[in-house]
């Protein structure tokens, strides 16, 4: 079948988080399952560096059109690249007004938010370009708010067009907390019918709310887990949503996210200082002493160092962290910590880390080449989000023979079993459930006791990089929902 992306993120093209790699890998797999993809992005400012870095020049589709809609009119250049290691054509639409800004969801020049003006002229875009080139989806796929109009100008008559007309949509929630929620005032950036002024669509307790039309408009609705799906549809982890979603439920879907498992290998990864697999665990003591050296610490193959490689805001749990950082220190701990967000949980993190040089050492930014030997040198990987969709990073934890230790929410429940004593054939981590510091603190420690078990240890190690997280199994699971859609 024929499969169109609609997301605002690709990687490593311009990503800010999950969305983008899922929409960098899955359409990948998806081709060589033999089914015809193409995917949308705005042609950001990041993405023009990062194809300039590569020496890639996108060519020009057609001559800069019009786009034109209810009162608003603005100019789109089609560019087409591939895919980085494909062929799936990625389509991208330029309009330096809109995309060509210092970050990928900055403000206006003149300081103006218009988030749901350039997403909607990003969603018209979508649609005319498939018009101009003969584009005739059986599936549309639009990735979190940012394309959730497209399933309600679907149903808004564009069905009528011969490219639309057998067309079906997917709309996949990445992260339910970003909703592109507007004042009501905004409708009439949509163009659409005041139809789709009700509660039955975009209005949502006086405001506008996309996602939440995506939600009863699309013809199946997946999220990034089968736990966050399950979550989503309660009043605590719904964000205003959950009785909707429940009214929609036969057709809410968790399909859990994949990762390139030839980038994250621990036999061939170029980032790390040295490889080995499930069958040479000793080699991961050259990664781990390579490590110790670049943050600081004397090395000790006794002594664990618990990495973390996240964005630093309050969804990842950082909060719970750092009242017990201290403590875990002194239990032995060594942390190891890159990062960057709201600057007090960076000053917090930073200031522990200066009075215990010799054994913590905190990173601010993002290094990709550091988060790699992270992973690679680090005995345990923290993760006490408060919540979270799906979450790759335990996923790359577990394939270096790293144990996550999580907070079983969303994603980390369906990937990391926690080990209690009794269950080392399944087990490949540690977890806890309340949001509270000494809950982190006391899985933490009972990691570190378990990592003075060599035996043990190497066991979990062994079932953690035995896990399938692979795009194939994944794809396989939205190759059936894209089939259901085209029944409806």
């Amino acid at each position: 079948m024929r499969v169109v992306f609609a997301t605002s993120e690709v990687s490593p093209i311009a990503k800010t988080g999950g969305l983008g790699d899922v929409c960098g890998s899955l359409p990948k797999v998806l081709r060589k399952m033999g089914h015809e993809v193409a995917v949308f992005m705005p042609y950001y400012r990041q993405a023009r560096q990062w194809f300039d870095r590569n020496g890639i020049v996108p060519h020009q589709l057609l001559p800069t059109v019009v786009i034109s809609w209810a009162n608003w009119i603005a100019e789109a250049t089609f560019l087409r690249a591939t895919l980085p290691g494909s062929d799936v054509p990625l389509i991208l639409v330029a309009n330096d007004y809109f995309f060509e800004r210092e970050q990928i969801y900055a403000r206006a020049p003149d300081g103006n938010d218009d988030f749901l003006l350039r997403y909607t002229f990003f969603c018209r875009a979508v649609i005319r370009a498939c018009e101009l080139l003969d584009v005739a989806p059986d599936i549309l796929h639009c990735h979190d708010w940012h394309t959730a109009l497209l399933p309600l100008y679907l149903d808004s008559g564009l069905r009528g067009s011969p490219q639309f007309a057998r067309t079906r949509s997917v709309y996949t929630i990445h992260n339910l907390h970003y909703q592109g929620a507007a004042g009501a005032d905004a409708f009439e950036l949509t163009g659409l019918h005041s139809r789709y002024w009700a509660p039955d669509a975009l209005e949502h307790f006086g405001q506008l709310n996309p996602m939440k039309g995506a939600i009863l408009f699309a013809d199946e609705v997946t999220t990034v887990s089968p736990n966050y799906a399950r979550e989503i549809q309660t009043r605590e982890h719904g964000a205003g949503l959950d009785g909707v979603l429940r009214a929609v439920s036969h057709k809410v879907n968790g399909i859990l996210n994949g990762i390139d498992v030839d980038e994250w290998n621990p036999a061939t990864d170029p980032l790390l200082p040295a490889h080995y697999d499930a069958d040479s665990l000793r080699d991961k003591t050259k990664a781990k002493r390579a490590l110790s050296k670049e943050a600081g610490f004397r090395f000790s193959a006794k002594r664990p160092i618990v990495g973390a490689v996240s964005r630093l805001v309050d969804q990842k749990g950082f909060q719970l962290l750092i009242p017990v950082m201290r403590r875990l220190l002194h239990a032995g701990a060594r942390l190891a910590i890159l990062g960057s967000g709201e600057p007090e949980l960076e000053n917090a993190l930073v200031q522990i880390a200066s009075e215990h040089p010799d054994d913590c050492r905190v990173w601010i930014g993002f290094d990709n080449a550091l988060a790699h030997r992270i992973y690679g040198g680090a005995d345990m990987l923290l993760m006490p989000s408060m919540y979270e969709p799906c979450g790759l990073n335990q996923m790359y934890a577990l394939r270096y023979g790293t144990l996550p230790v999580v907070r079983l929410t969303g994603g980390l429940a369906d990937t990391v079993i926690p080990f209690d004593g009794t269950n080392g054939e399944v087990a490949n981590g540690f977890g806890f459930v309340a949001a509270h510091p000494f809950d982190l603190y006391l899985a933490t420690w009972v990691a570190m006791l378990n990592f003075k078990d060599g035996s043990v240890w190497k066991t979990l190690q062994a079932n953690g990089m035995a896990c399938d997280f692979s795009w194939e199994r994944s794809a396989a699971t939205y190759d059936a929902v894209y089939r259901r859609a085209l029944q409806s």
